[in-house]
């Protein structure tokens, strides 16, 4: 198991955003509902940014034509088109199951970085790459 927001993590995350949904969660939402992600993701070029604050951590992820690229981890707020971020009790919430739109709906994550409209334009591509994120196996901080 991969320490939560690590290198290996970050690799893990970025695979799993670019194989999300698995057929048993694709069946829990309507077909319209995938393809209009499907439809959205391909029109993402750019760079996606989520973070721990009380960690000081992030992980960019650099989409073309909607697949995720590189995950690159830095301490400090990078330079992304979006910055999401979260203190550690809501990623492990999310990590445990909560529900990922939820938490960004509740501004238990917040976007520090990015134009509100262009990112809620696409909000179920990040939210559902943070349910994806939550499904990596990783080892959270005490």
């Amino acid at each position: 198991m991969a320490e939560f927001f690590s290198e290996a993590w970050a690799a893990e995350a970025k695979d799993a955003i670019n194989n999300f949904p698995d057929d048993t969660y694709r069946e829990t939402k309507l077909f319209m509902y995938w393809d209009w992600i499907t439809a959205a993701k391909k029109t993402f070029n750019g760079s996606w940014a989520v973070g721990v604050r009380d960690l000081n951590r992030y992980v960019t992820f650099t989409f073309s034509d909607g697949v995720v690229t590189t995950a690159e981890l830095s301490d400090e707020p990078p330079d992304a088109s979006f910055v999401l971020a979260g203190d550690l009790a809501t990623w492990r919430d999310v990590m445990d199951g909560y529900d990922a739109g939820k938490a960004v709906m509740y501004r238990r994550f917040r976007l520090d970085k990015g134009d509100v409209f262009r990112f809620f334009n696409r909000i179920y591509v990040f939210t559902e790459s943070l349910v994806a994120m939550s499904k990596v196996p990783a080892d959270l901080p005490a």
